[in-house]
């Protein structure tokens, strides 16, 4: 069977943390591999999914992403660690370099170096989850020799890279269990899969579960959730994200969606994402045909397309996309 994650809407969206935990287990009850939370600002990651992880049996737990920035590597390992021993051994620790607005206007840090500090923060983390001493000596960080604690090693916890960029990409493949992108396109998926999966033999690791984020809507009438993936997409882009579909040659779009935004234009925004982009970037359909849309997804090297519904969706809204696009 087919394997697919969710993005569980959260207090951006308008839910609380009971309606997070009701949605993981419908996603799960539907067969769905793993949810994921997010942690840009609001409620934080592990202790929502550590919530989630007493209410479910089965389904993965995700952080999506936890910054390298915020957590120093030692508490993110223990943090993984951790959820990963509440939720008996389903945690997977979802990273990434997130952002300078978000690291140095949110957090207070500075921006510096972050590809070599997402590449130190992994292998930290990693002598965490071996639940032995920790010694290490990089260039970013310093760390031990220091006893990590655990009675018993915590088990594998899989470590997932949010990489965007070329160097960011080939970092995943040498070190990281899973690439977890966002905004990429569809007709260059299955390049930048065949990058990774090629970096990860040169190092002697095992093939990376490729992991896309997939804005996706389901409703009985196309158009509206056309129009409901077309309005995340412009918030997306009004948060900084017009300069990643810049570099796939989708700029004029995405720029002018972040543009009206920040005029405060947002039904200008959302006209300005244009059906290209949609096809390129997101899912959606009835929920007769919901379900087809996903295949280009695997056939490009995807092994867990990860859906993501829009901000603006309600509790129906997100209950027939998790239905719609549940695995047979």
């Amino acid at each position: 069977m087919a394997q697919l994650g969710l993005v569980v809407p959260d207090e951006l969206a308008g839910f609380s943390i009971d309606e997070m935990v009701t949605i993981a287990q419908r996603a799960e009850q539907r067969g769905y591999h793993s949810i994921w939370k997010g942690e840009t600002s609001g409620t934080n990651s592990f202790m929502v999914l550590g919530a989630i992880a007493r209410e479910t049996e089965d389904i993965r737990l995700g952080t999506g992403i936890a910054n390298v920035f915020s957590r120093s590597p030692t508490l993110l390992g223990m943090s993984g660690a951790t959820l990963n021993a509440l939720s008996d051994g389903r945690a997977i620790l979802g990273l990434g370099v997130s952002s300078p607005p978000i690291v140095e206007e949110w957090h207070g840090q500075a921006y510096e170096r972050p590809l070599r500090r997402a590449r130190e923060a992994i292998e930290i983390i990693r002598q965490v989850l071996d639940g032995d001493t920790v010694e290490y000596d990089g260039e970013m960080f310093d760390v031990g020799p220091y006893s990590v604690g655990f009675e018993t090693p915590s088990g594998e916890v899989p470590i997932f890279n949010a990489a965007m960029g070329e160097r960011n990409r080939q970092l995943t493949g040498e070190f990281a269990d899973g690439w977890m992108p966002v905004f990429t396109p569809l007709s260059e998926l299955g390049g930048f899969a065949t990058e990774i999966t090629s970096a990860a033999a040169d190092a002697g690791r095992p093939e990376p579960t490729i992991a896309p984020w997939v804005p996706a809507a389901v409703a009985e009438d196309p158009s509206v959730a056309k129009r409901r993936v077309k309005e995340l997409l412009a918030q997306e882009m009004a948060m900084g994200y017009n300069r990643i579909l810049a570099t796939h040659g989708y700029g004029d779009s995405a720029d002018e969606a972040h543009n009206r935004w920040h005029d405060g234009d947002r039904e200008g925004a959302t006209d300005a994402i244009t059906d290209e982009v949609v096809e390129e970037f997101a899912v959606y359909g009835t929920p007769e045909t919901c379900r087809e849309q996903l295949a280009p997804y695997y056939e490009a090297g995807a092994d867990l397309p990860i859906l993501w519904p829009p901000f603006t969706a309600s509790r129906g809204a997100v209950e027939e996309l998790i239905d719609g696009f549940a695995p047979e």
